[in-house]
């Protein structure tokens, strides 16, 4: 279940985004929580955005990380990596698997316009009747521009048209900026939060709470 990340000097177990009962277990195999999530969810297919200059265009984990598609994937890295601070941000390793995390994906890219550079990316997944915004990144000087809007309607058109009739997505509490976007489009915070947590591949606890 876990991952092997390194954080600092040491190799540490990284956990996915956990429930209270998983946490609990896991807290007495000297595991610690470094990371708290609110989830939200919303019923239904996003309407479509106001902004007709953010172009999306779907992708697959197998398109993007092609070795002839390096500019692409190391473009979608460095958007990433300015949208989520170390050791949060992707690598090209953890895209994949954060792509391969539901049984079908969609990688949605955003442009400004028909020859212009990506500006944001999504990833969405879809398991049965549920969709699960995996990732949303937008670049510093594209965003309060609809391009965030734009990319999570286009996933959940997607979603929407392959079967699910509800869409997942867990940010952190203090970004502020993502909870009014999903908000605005509809989202509603569940009840119980998640967490990640993490332990040093040693034994020692990475963090405690």
């Amino acid at each position: 279940m876990c991952s092997v990340v390194r954080r600092g000097e040491a190799d540490t177990y990284r956990t996915p985004a956990l429930g209270a009962k998983d946490a609990q277990w896991l807290k007495l195999e000297g595991f610690g929580v470094v990371q708290t999530l609110i989830v939200l969810q919303r019923a239904g297919r996003v309407s479509s955005p106001s902004v007709a200059s953010t172009l999306c265009r779907d992708a697959t984990s197998r398109h993007v990380l092609s070795p002839k598609r390096d500019e692409l994937l190391r473009t979608l890295l460095a958007i990433d990596a300015l949208s989520f601070v170390a050791p949060w941000n992707l690598d090209s390793r953890t895209f994949e698997h954060a792509c391969r995390a539901t049984s079908e994906h969609r990688i949605v890219i955003a442009s400004a316009d028909p020859s212009g550079e990506t500006v944001g990316y999504a990833i969405v997944g879809r398991v049965g009747i549920r969709s699960y915004l995996q990732r949303l990144a937008v670049a510093p000087e594209a965003r309060r521009r609809g391009v965030g809007r734009a990319l999570v309607h286009h996933a959940s058109h997607w979603a929407d048209g392959r079967g699910a009739t509800s869409m997942l997505v867990n940010t952190e509490p203090t970004n502020t900026a993502a909870l009014a976007l999903y908000r605005s489009l509809g989202f509603e915070t569940l009840p119980d939060s998640l967490v990640v947590m993490e332990r040093a591949v040693n034994g020692t606890a990475a963090a405690r709470s």
